[in-house]
């Protein structure tokens, strides 16, 4: 086998930072809004894909999102193109995949031929939106400019513009979601957690209040147990709880990618989004070859399935690396 095939290889994590997302999206979207206790008495664990709103292995609009961006990078190499970004989301926006109010409310009027800017405007939140919208889709960022680290995080806050998360948690959320995942896609397994952490600490500075104090208590807690994880960060929508919660699932567990994302689904809350940013963070440093064949067979199919999301990958592996041996 060659060696840009190979299991751990760097397109191997490029396609796991991708499948990683869809597959953590699918294993919590069918617990989305259930508390860590609910999920417990239902299922002891959540570890396998179950029947979902809209089916077995289907995705929500993290996924979508996440895909639509990955397309808009790869199109415009070595730039984040606003206008094009804002096309990609609005071709690919289906409300019945669970869009965030603010941000369905904006994708269908880009949709129906209105200015992006000019719907953001109209339905602008007070201060912008805190909620991890702009998180939960960003890893592409990481992918599109590998090995530069500055553009990586100006990346991951310009492309929160284009829904309204402009609010310093919002962009804050996305900016360590993204610089989260350019180290593990850089750093590869195995990566030790506590520097991990300490290195985004320091390379992030000044973090939002709420971001820094998450990210000091992931630093010192790494060995806590998930109930004390859930209630101290908090499993909601906004930014400075499900990145920190994702962040924390992703290194606070041995095992692998697998268990990376099982913890962060049976976390609770907001469990698709949990479980979408620990799947990019934990394909990124494992590759797509870590996660389990079942979760693989179960992801919905087209665009949005396996293949789709690998001839992704494969178009920001061209652009990220430079290299042309993914065809």
């Amino acid at each position: 086998m060659e060696e840009w095939m190979k299991p751990g290889s760097m397109r191997d994590r490029f396609h796991g930072v991708l499948l990683g997302t869809a597959m953590g999206d699918a294993l919590g979207m069918p617990v989305e809004g259930a508390p860590m206790d609910a999920i417990q008495e239902r299922f002891g664990e959540l570890r396998e894909m179950k029947e979902a709103r809209l089916g077995r292995g289907t995705v929500t609009d993290d996924t979508h999102m996440t895909l639509a961006l990955a397309e808009a990078l790869a199109s415009t190499p070595d730039a984040v193109d606003l206008d094009v970004v804002a096309d990609r989301f609005a071709a690919r926006f289906r409300p019945e995949r669970g869009y965030g109010g603010n941000a369905r409310v904006i994708l269908s009027e880009i949709r129906s031929g209105i200015p992006w800017r000019d719907a953001v405007e109209r339905h602008r939140l007070p201060g912008g939106s805190w909620a991890n919208g702009a998180a939960m889709r960003v890893a592409p960022v990481a992918l599109a400019f590998l090995g530069r680290r500055d553009r990586v995080a100006d990346a991951a806050v310009a492309q929160a513009k284009v829904t309204g998360h402009e609010h310093p948690v919002g962009t804050d959320g996305a900016r360590l979601q993204a610089l989260a995942v350019h180290s593990a896609v850089s750093l590869g397994d195995p990566l030790e957690p506590l520097p991990f952490v300490e290195e985004l600490e320091r390379h992030g500075e000044p973090w939002h209040p709420e971001v820094a104090r998450a990210l000091r208590w992931v630093r010192t807690h790494l060995d806590a147990e998930p109930e004390e994880a859930a209630r101290n960060l908090g499993t909601g929508a906004r930014a400075s709880q499900s990145v920190p919660a994702a962040l924390w699932a992703f290194l606070s567990v041995e095992g692998g990618a697998q268990e990376s994302v099982v913890r962060a689904v049976n976390l609770g809350g907001d469990t698709d989004t949990v479980g979408a940013m620990a799947g990019a963070l934990a394909g990124g440093a494992n590759g797509a070859s870590a996660f389990p064949s079942s979760w693989m067979e179960a992801l919905e199919g087209g665009s949005l399935g396996a293949d789709g999301l690998r001839a992704a990958a494969d178009a920001l592996y061209r652009t990220g690396t430079g290299r042309s041996d993914a065809r």
